[in-house]
């Protein structure tokens, strides 16, 4: 009963919202329209445009429209600012 709370609801055939890092790119069959990523142990279906600006180790998001990288592999960890 407890996983169904926590179960990843979905709309359509794909997930309403995907939010983690990407730990593998591929292509199932070299097409332009079968281009993949895995997040969070899940292999997701992305638009070629995104496909060729993400890289594994980008934290990336999915709204349920559109796909975002949240924060690149090799961005620098922001330093705080020091209080005066």
């Amino acid at each position: 009963m407890l996983g169904l709370l926590t179960a990843d609801f979905t709309v359509g055939c794909g997930p309403a919202y995907v939010y983690g890092r990407v730990t593998q790119k591929f292509s199932m069959s070299g097409k332009e329209t079968d281009k993949f990523i895995l997040v969070n142990g899940q292999s997701h279906v992305v638009p070629m445009s995104f496909f060729t600006q993400v890289q594994v180790g980008d934290t990336v998001r999915f709204d349920g429209r559109q796909w975002a990288i949240v924060k690149k592999r090799d961005a620098p960890a922001t330093q705080p600012t020091p209080l005066p």
